[in-house]
């Protein structure tokens, strides 16, 4: 099993909107091959919020990146970019094997 830990920096002005997106997102990883489990955990300090995705694989990861549904569901990022297109979130994605439970 692998986790996929994306930490996204948001802004104090967009923390609201962007839990609403996440809150109401279509859901269409949950029918991907491999797909275990999805978590989005707000910072208690600070404005790094965490998505936290469990796989079956790395490769079954690779292919839900690679998907139109990953491309359509991620159209939503362009909300939360300045009047240049530059994105106002940064994300830093980190992959962890599970060893021990």
């Amino acid at each position: 099993m692998v986790i996929i830990m994306n930490r996204m920096t948001v802004p104090d002005e967009y923390r609201k909107r962007f839990e609403e997106v996440f809150a109401s997102r279509a859901g269409a990883v949950d029918t991907r091959p491999g797909f275990i489990r999805a978590e989005i955990l707000r910072p208690h300090r600070g404005n790094e919020y965490i998505v936290m995705t469990q796989w079956e694989s790395e490769a079954d990861f690779e292919g839900w990146v690679g998907s139109p549904e990953y491309i359509e569901g991620h159209k939503r990022v362009g909300e939360f970019s300045d009047d240049t297109g530059k994105s106002l979130l940064s994300s830093k994605i980190d992959k962890y094997d599970v060893f021990a439970v």
